[in-house]
């Protein structure tokens, strides 16, 4: 009994010793973030360092590069207090940032970090660390979403009409056609929204949820409007000037032309006209 537990002890710490290290590695997406001390910095306050504010995720690294002419610091903390001693690149004034010359932190917690430069107090700025992994795309804001495309087929009177999208987080689920009236689209969600009708359904849009339309392109063909679908009612009404009438009305005008055209035919080869013999 004592050898197997003496194994599992064994086996216990070889395996502590494998998975130690990967909880102190940098996160796999860790994002390198360029800033800048712009040019005439020292006259500057929050415009001296850019972007201001620095966004940003734990395990990102932040890389200052002087554009100025005239050396500077970045120290974190405050004109107010002094510094912090969360990070600085120039202690005790040495070295200074040089024209042209870099300073790298990484940022290993989440928090809000104020820093400005020793030399020129006025120049202040802050890094905003988020708790998230790096996001590879220079650490302001977080990556932009990718839009996704989408289609939905709306259905009159045996005839489909295939409408398509793009979205950052809103697909269209349903289309409903209200014919003469309206086209009305069902999302699974909130967001902003490419969509691309074509114009034997739907032509001449004059407003989506009651407002006016954002027109991205238009030709025979398609219509391509941008809008936002509000997270609280994701159904969107779009009304124009022409919507694919009923069937029965689209019948009656077909009927009563193909009517005229025999009743003519028929005069015509009787020699008489509407009005008398010709």
């Amino acid at each position: 009994m004592n050898s197997r537990i003496a194994v599992a002890v064994g086996l216990a710490a070889v395996l502590a010793a494998i998975l130690a290290p990967v909880s102190t590695l940098t996160p796999a997406f860790a994002a390198e973030v360029a800033a800048d001390i712009v040019q005439g910095a020292s006259s500057l306050t929050t415009e001296a360092f850019s972007p201001y504010p620095i966004n940003i995720n734990v395990g990102d690294t932040v890389t200052w590069t002087n554009r100025d002419a005239q050396p500077h610091t970045v120290t974190s903390g405050t004109p107010a207090e002094g510094p912090d001693g969360n990070f600085d690149s120039s202690p005790d004034f040495s070295p200074l940032i040089a024209a042209g010359a870099t300073f790298s932190h990484t940022f290993e917690e989440e928090g809000e970090f104020p820093y400005y430069c020793a030399l020129h107090p006025n120049q202040i700025g802050t890094v905003i660390v988020a708790s998230g992994t790096g996001n590879g795309n220079g650490g302001n804001g977080g990556p932009e979403p990718t839009p996704q495309e989408f289609s939905v087929t709306a259905t009159a009177e045996g005839t489909d009409y295939e409408i398509t999208g793009t979205s950052d987080g809103a697909m269209a689920t349903t289309a409903t056609i209200n014919p003469g009236q309206s086209v009305v689209i069902e999302f699974d969600g909130g967001g902003e929204v490419e969509l691309t009708l074509p114009t034997t359904m739907i032509d001449d849009i004059t407003t989506v949820n009651g407002e006016e339309p954002t027109i991205v392109s238009e030709n025979d063909t398609t219509t391509t409007i941008s809008f936002s679908v509000p997270e609280e009612d994701t159904a969107v009404t779009i009304l124009a000037g022409f919507v694919v009438p009923e069937f029965p009305v689209i019948a009656a005008i077909l009927a009563a032309t193909i009517a005229g055209i025999i009743g003519y035919t028929r005069f015509a080869r009787n020699g008489t006209g509407f009005f008398g013999r010709a």
